[in-house]
């Protein structure tokens, strides 16, 4: 408010209107003073939210000097957003419910924790465009325990079973299940690592998963198994299977998305978000043994 009455008084006080600058100009500098990409260049860091329990996309690792580091294939891409833009990275960590509630009230440049757009989301963030396919590597399915993979063998018998199923709070996880068993049965859970612990000790009888990011978990938790895609896919249509980032929604940000989405579609062409992915399950595995 101080700004606009200076500046509607250097107007009055000039001798012609054409002191004041045309209004295209003055548009401009307002432009300027509110773009999201001038605002993180000006503070020295780029902020994200994410969820750390979803490998290989962001998880924890103990590093070399014995400390928690969130790692991960998302996060690989956003320090590549961050060095192209020339700030430092600060990774805001909540669980995902968290995540969506930081892009929501603008507490986060934007958020990237294994995002698929839908129309529900779209009312609370934009979009950049998509940059990997869980088709590829995975689908949207269910865990298990071994005793209850003998026990169902089509999508119909399990549904009229009416399972306790576990799923994720916000996440596409948890509007599959509903597909599956009543509301009262569907346990929510602030993280994925919780609701596998919970089925593992026998709480639940199935959790809705993305399947890449569990598969470097069976190892660690023999006795489950994820159903197999023929039957148990719960995205056969894929409407699921892209991965995008969310920004909070305003009139800020066109510059800003467009610099992501350039570094995306660089990092496509030149193979990096293959390798990111990969390097990142492998190193997800390496730190379940150790």
């Amino acid at each position: 408010m101080k700004k606009l009455t200076l500046a509607l008084f250097s107007c009055l006080a000039a001798i012609t209107l054409a002191a004041c600058g045309s209004g295209d100009s003055k548009k401009g500098a307002d432009a300027g003073e509110t773009d999201k990409l001038a605002q993180i260049k000006e503070k020295g860091k780029l902020v994200i939210g994410t969820s750390p329990d979803f490998p290989p996309l962001e998880f924890y690792i103990l590093n070399d000097k014995g400390e928690k580091e969130i790692v991960g294939s998302d996060i690989t891409l956003a320090k590549a957003v961050a060095e192209k833009i020339g700030v430092e990275l600060e990774i805001k960590a909540t669980d995902f419910n968290g995540v969506l509630a930081n892009i929501q009230t603008n507490s986060v440049d934007f958020g990237i924790s294994g995002f698929v757009a839908t129309e529900q989301r779209e009312d609370i963030m934009d979009f950049s465009e998509g940059y990997q396919q869980e088709a590829s590597e995975g689908f949207q399915g269910l865990l298990v325990s071994k005793e209850i993979a003998d026990k169902y063998k089509s999508m119909d018998e399990l549904k009229d079973a009416n399972l306790t199923i576990g799923a994720q709070g916000g996440s596409i996880q948890f509007e599959t299940a509903s597909l599956l068993t009543d509301a009262k049965n569907i346990k929510q859970f602030g993280t994925m690592d919780a609701a596998i612990l919970a089925l593992n000790s026998g709480d639940l009888q199935a959790v809705t998963v993305s399947t890449s990011s569990v598969e470097p978990l069976l190892t660690t938790f023999p006795d489950l198994v994820i159903l197999p895609k023929e039957t148990f896919n719960l995205d056969p249509e894929n409407k699921y299977g892209t991965n995008v980032i969310g920004f909070p929604k305003g009139d800020d940000t066109t510059s800003f998305i467009t610099l992501v989405n350039e570094v995306i579609q660089e990092n496509k062409e030149n193979g990096n978000l293959e390798k990111w992915r990969k390097e990142s399950e492998e190193q997800a595995v390496n730190a379940l043994k150790e």
